[in-house]
């Protein structure tokens, strides 16, 4: 990567700017200023750890797998493909989510083995390097820093050390029937397993099948609850409706709806079954007139045992030995590799109902100077009502502080791990861009300075921002609506755009880092235009883009769309000396104003 010097004359000039920059609601985009005068944009490929081991070849008219990352000619056609498409920084998760890893490390377990196929021995991330280096593109490692382990597979560090997993707090609910059977559903949206009945509790919803979610945090909209019947062959679907004294009205099989959806009678429930054998018992154990009771338990529940927990198996920041296995890691890849950087993703808690382990309780009672007489509850607790949402306790808010803080220090640990191993590499993270949200996760990915205030934070709250420690921040802006215009031109909210979450990002940030918007690949299948256009309102709040993930865009064909749209190199901003250190002082410089 060419290095460009920064120009002098830019910070006195964006200085004498600051009368109007400081009656703005947000921080003026000094960032975006600076990158721009110099022509640098940050333009990053994320290359997956499992999605790219293998990819699909035609060989005399037939489709084979071949190794991708996993071979010297994959890493070079990798390289090449970006090169062209003038990208200037890959950044190769080498530690995927269940913690067995893409490098020859003497501290983690290879990955063998990957969806029955084995894995060839080939060290990914040296070749990364090696090829990306000659070609003159940065190469960063990235890590899921805080999941180590599997569930489909029961692999993984957290399966070897089990006493390293957080704990998620959880909730039993059941249908009593006046025989004394009892019946498990859950509630749409509490952590509980999804193949339970579901329990709509939502008097003028329609009901559904189980909600689709796009990408939970990482969207503007998270969790997308349609509501929308969906027609199923006869007897695999059951709903039993009750009305608003937990009275049976009956059932409705699915198939029989028709185009009519079917709402719950004002302030009932329905129940909805694709269990035989709970289709079975409700039909048994229960006729028209009859008076069901709820009962309800929390539980908490090691991550690999917790049902509603899908894939990825996090550790818990509260053991230590867990805590200095992930340092370790960093060091190792820091230290024996010729990386530009080192990328931190899921460092975080896997949602708000984790890490409520009985470290997590004694370092939050450390934390907060006093015991916690009940624990979660002084947090929050279910309500025993069901659908009511989560009760919440006089700790809720400071929990929610602790949680960000622990991970701001560990954060500042990693930070100093790189730094101190290589003075020159450089920091950056993957976060969902909804930062509104993003604290049911534990994290503050913002900065101290941001002007963004939110009625669940503390007065201390902000405290405990992190972008500092970066060098950037790239932040998922999943969403297939490029600009705020072409949202209200279809009739939706300008937050459901990309631009709309890259500018949230980018106030979040405040300048303390550089920020490149994400967007995800397979949300602009055959529309090339719009892809440019996602990639254009990033880099237009941002100060370049990210792109999830390069198997799409070979697997979709989109690196025409590339070439076409990216018209030419440019240095990413962080590998411009002295320019980060520009924005900061900067933004000191309004924030000593008068």
């Amino acid at each position: 990567m060419r290095f460009i010097p920064m120009p002098r004359p830019l910070l006195p000039l964006l200085i004498l700017a600051l009368p109007s920059a400081l009656s703005a609601q947000r921080a003026p985009n000094i960032a975006r200023s600076l990158t721009s005068a110099v022509g640098a944009q940050g333009r990053l490929m994320w290359i997956d750890g499992t999605a790219n081991l293998f990819h699909k070849v035609t060989k005399n008219g037939k489709q084979v797998e071949e190794p991708w990352t996993t071979s010297l000619s994959g890493v070079r056609d990798i390289v090449q493909k970006c090169k062209r498409a003038h990208v200037n920084t890959l950044i190769v998760d080498v530690k995927p989510l269940g913690g067995e890893v893409l490098y020859a490390s003497k501290i983690a377990p290879r990955l063998r083995v990957w969806k029955g196929k084995a894995v060839p021995d080939f060290d990914v991330l040296a070749a990364f390097v090696e090829e990306g280096h000659k070609a003159g593109l940065q190469v960063y490692a990235a890590a899921n820093t805080l999941s180590e382990g599997h569930k489909y597979y029961n692999t993984g560090p957290a399966y070897t050390h089990p006493e390293w997993q957080s704990v998620v707090y959880g909730v039993d609910r059941r249908l009593k029937t006046q025989d004394g059977t009892r019946l498990s559903f859950r509630v749409p949206g509490e952590p509980d397993d999804a193949k339970k009945p579901s329990l709509l509790t939502d008097a003028d919803s329609v009901l559904s099948a189980e909600p689709n979610a796009r990408i939970g945090l990482d969207t503007a909209e998270g969790s997308q609850d349609s509501r929308k019947i969906e027609r199923s062959p006869l007897d695999q679907k059951l709903h039993l409706l009750l009305d608003r004294d937990s009275r049976v009205e009956g059932f409705m099989d699915n198939a029989l709806l028709g185009d009519d959806p079917l709402f719950a009678s004002e302030n009932g429930r329905m129940l909805t079954m694709t269990l035989d054998a709970d289709r079975e018992s409700v039909r048994t154990h229960l006729i028209p007139g009859e008076r069901v009771t709820f009962e309800m338990q929390s539980v908490r529940t090691p991550i690999a045992q917790a049902p509603a927990e899908k894939i990825a198996v996090f550790v818990s920041l509260m053991n230590p030995e867990a805590r200095a296995y992930e340092l370790r890691i960093v060091q190792e890849i820091v230290q024996n590799y010729g990386v530009d950087g080192y990328v931190l993703d899921r460092c975080r808690f896997s949602n708000l109902y984790n890490d409520f382990s009985d470290k997590a309780r004694s370092a939050f009672e450390k934390w907060l100077g006093k015991p916690v007489n009940r624990f979660p509850q002084d947090i929050f607790s279910f309500s025993r009502t069901p659908g009511a949402g989560i009760v919440y306790g006089s700790l809720y808010k400071k929990w929610l502080e602790f949680r960000a803080t622990t991970l701001r220090d560990f954060v500042a640990d990693i930070a100093k791990t790189v730094r101190s191993t290589k003075p020159e590499a450089k920091l950056g993270t993957y976060v969902g861009a909804w930062y509104p949200n993003y604290f049911e996760v534990g994290v503050n990915w913002g900065s101290p300075r941001t002007r963004l205030r939110y009625k669940w934070q503390t007065e201390d709250y902000p405290e405990t921002g992190y972008a500092e420690y970066f060098d950037w921040v790239t932040t998922g802006c999943y969403h297939p609506t490029p600009t705020k215009r072409e949202a209200r031109r279809l009739g939706h909210s300008e937050k459901a755009s990309v631009e709309s979450l890259a500018e949230i990002s980018q106030s979040a940030v405040s300048n303390a880092a550089f920020v490149y918007p994400g967007i995800s690949a397979p949300d602009y299948q055959n529309r090339p235009d719009a892809m440019i256009r996602a990639l254009e309102a990033a880099s237009s709040q941002g100060q370049g883009w990210m792109i999830f993930d390069i198997s799409y865009i070979e697997e979709l064909g989109m690196w025409r769309t590339l070439e076409r749209g990216v018209a030419k190199d440019a240095p990413s901003p962080e590998s411009i000396p002295g320019l980060l250190a520009q924005v900061r002082s900067a933004m000191d410089a309004i924030d000593e104003a008068p």
